[in-house]
C-alpha cells in the first residue's frame, strides 16, 4: 500500500469574552425552525436528554415500543405469519428505494455498512495491479479494511492525503490511472464530518470509467441523496444512525447495470431468480439465473423486526423529506459552530469544508481546556450526549433536534470554561 497521508490541523478560532456572549439572533432562530416542533414529540428520547450523538446511533421513535411488543408476543405464542414478515421487508425495501430515488430492485438487504461494502468489493473481477483509491484519514476503518483485504489478490490501494480534513476531489481525480477500478469515499466523513462533493467526484469517475462506491453511514436519512442525479455505482448504509432504527440492519444500493455485471461472492436462494415465490422455492439441479439488480446480494432470512422498525422510521423521514431534514440539520450545525467560536472553542473547519450535520470541537486548544474524556464526562452529567472521537468531541444533529439543544450545549460548555479559570 502506498501511504500518502499526512496529519491534518484545523484553524483555531480566536478567544472572545465568554461572559459577554449574546444569545443567538432572532434570524438564526428562525432559520433553524424549518421542521415543525411536533417532529420532536415523535422521539421521546429527545426530551429526556440533549441528544447530539446520531453519528454514533440515532434515537428511534416511540412507536417502536408497540411494534417490538407485538412481534415478540407473536414469537412467544407461536402466532408468527412469515408471509407478513416478508411483506414487511419488501415494504422497507421500497421505502429505502424511495428515500434515495432508486428502484426497489436496486436495493439489497444487509446487516450493516461493512457487509454492503464487502459484498461489492468481493464481486468485482479485480486483476493483479488494479487500483483502489481512498482517504484513510477521514474514513471509518471499515471502509479501509474492506479494500486493503484485496491486496491479497494483488490489488493496489492508494491512500490519498486529506490534510485539511476534506476529501480532495480534484486530487483523487488526478490520482486516477489506467489501472484504477474503484474510488471509495464517505458521503459525510467519519471524522471530522464534512460533506464530500460526491456530485463532482461521481461525474469524474463516470467520465473515466471508474466505479464509485460510497459509504453513507453518516448521511443516510439526514442529508439528501438522489441516485438519479448523482453518479454513484454503489451505496452502503445501515439503519442505526440516520434511519432511526436498530443495529444489525442495513441496505446496499447497486446501480442496476453495474449489479447485473457482478457475480456475488456469496449466494443463497433469495438471490436466485426462481419462478413464483423465491422464499419458498426448493433446490433444483438445473441451470439457475441470478436475480436482476442488487436483489442477487440478498442472503437468507432477514432481520424482520429491524426491517419493520426501519420501515416505520422511514415513514417519518419520507413525510418531511431529506431535503428539508438536510437544511434543518445544517442550519443547526452552522449555528452551533458560531456559538462555539464565540466561546473561543477550536472547531474543525476549513475554507474548503462543506458542513453537514456533524460538528467537531477540540479540547486543550483555545478556551476549552481539559481532556476530551473529562469534558465528555462533564457534558454527560449535564444530560448532553455526544461522542469523543480522535481527539475531538463530536456533536451530531438530526430532525428531532432544535435550537434549544444548541443553547443547552453552549451553556454547558460555557460553564465548563468558566470553571477552569
Amino acid at each position: 500500500m502506498r501511504q500518502l497521508n499526512s496529519t491534518f490541523v484545523f484553524p483555531m478560532a480566536q478567544p472572545r469574552n465568554i461572559n459577554n456572549m449574546s444569545n443567538a439572533p432572532t434570524s438564526a432562530l428562525n432559520k433553524v425552525a424549518s421542521l415543525p416542533p411536533a417532529v420532536r414529540d415523535l422521539f421521546p428520547g429527545a426530551s429526556t436528554s440533549t441528544y447530539l450523538d446520531v453519528a454514533s446511533r440515532g434515537l428511534i421513535p416511540g412507536s417502536a415500543m408497540d411494534i417490538v411488543t407485538k412481534r415478540v408476543r407473536d414469537r412467544v405464542f407461536g402466532t408468527v405469519d412469515k408471509n407478513q414478515y416478508f411483506q414487511s421487508v419488501e415494504s422497507c425495501r421500497g421505502k429505502l428505494a424511495q428515500l434515495i430515488s432508486a428502484k426497489a430492485s436496486e436495493i439489497a438487504i444487509t446487516k450493516n455498512v461493512s457487509e454492503g461494502l464487502n459484498a461489492v468489493a468481493a464481486s468485482i473481477d479485480f486483476k493483479p495491479g488494479d487500483e483502489v483509491l481512498y482517504c484513510s484519514s477521514v474514513e471509518h476503518p471499515n471502509n479501509i479494511y474492506t479494500w486493503r483485504n484485496l491486496t491479497r489478490k494483488g490489488v493496489v490501494v492508494h491512500d490519498i492525503p486529506a490534510p485539511d480534513g476534506v476529501v480532495p476531489v480534484e486530487g483523487m481525480l488526478r490520482a486516477i490511472s489506467p489501472r484504477t477500478r474503484v474510488i471509495t469515499v464517505s458521503t459525510t466523513t467519519f471524522q471530522p464530518g464534512f460533506r464530500t462533493d460526491i456530485d463532482q467526484l461521481g461525474n469524474g469517475c463516470r467520465s473515466r470509467g471508474v466505479r464509485f462506491v460510497v459509504d453513507a453511514a453518516q448521511s443516510i436519512g439526514i442529508t439528501h441523496l438522489d441516485v438519479t442525479k448523482t453518479n454513484v455505482d454503489a451505496v452502503a448504509a445501515s439503519s442505526q444512525k440516520g434511519l432511526c432504527a436498530l443495529y444489525g440492519f442495513g441496505f446496499l444500493y447497486v446501480k442496476e447495470t453495474f449489479a447485473n455485471s457482478l457475480q456475488p461472492a456469496y449466494l443463497a436462494r433469495f438471490g436466485v431468480d426462481f419462478p413464483g415465490d423465491s422464499h419458498e422455492a426448493d433446490y433444483n439441479s438445473g441451470e439457475y439465473k441470478l436475480r436482476d439488480g442488487a436483489l442477487r446480494f440478498d442472503l437468507g432470512n432477514y432481520n424482520f423486526l429491524a426491517a419493520e422498525l426501519a420501515a416505520s422510521s422511514l415513514d417519518i423521514l419520507l413525510t418531511y423529506g431529506t431535503q428539508r431534514i438536510d437544511a434543518h440539520v445544517t442550519a443547526l450545525a452552522d449555528q452551533f459552530v458560531t456559538s462555539l467560536k464565540n466561546l473561543g472553542i477550536s472547531v474543525a473547519d476549513s475554507p474548503k469544508a462543506r458542513r453537514a450535520s456533524i460538528v467537531c470541537a477540540r479540547t486543550n486548544e483555545g478556551t476549552l481546556n481539559g481532556s476530551v474524556e473529562a469534558v465528555h464526562t462533564y457534558l454527560q452529567s449535564r444530560g448532553i450526549r455526544c461522542a469523543p472521537r480522535r481527539g475531538f468531541l463530536r456533536f451530531s444533529f438530526h430532525l428531532y433536534n432544535n435550537i434549544a439543544d444548541v443553547e443547552a450545549t453552549t451553556a454547558a460548555l460555557k460553564d465548563w470554561i468558566g470553571g477552569q479559570r
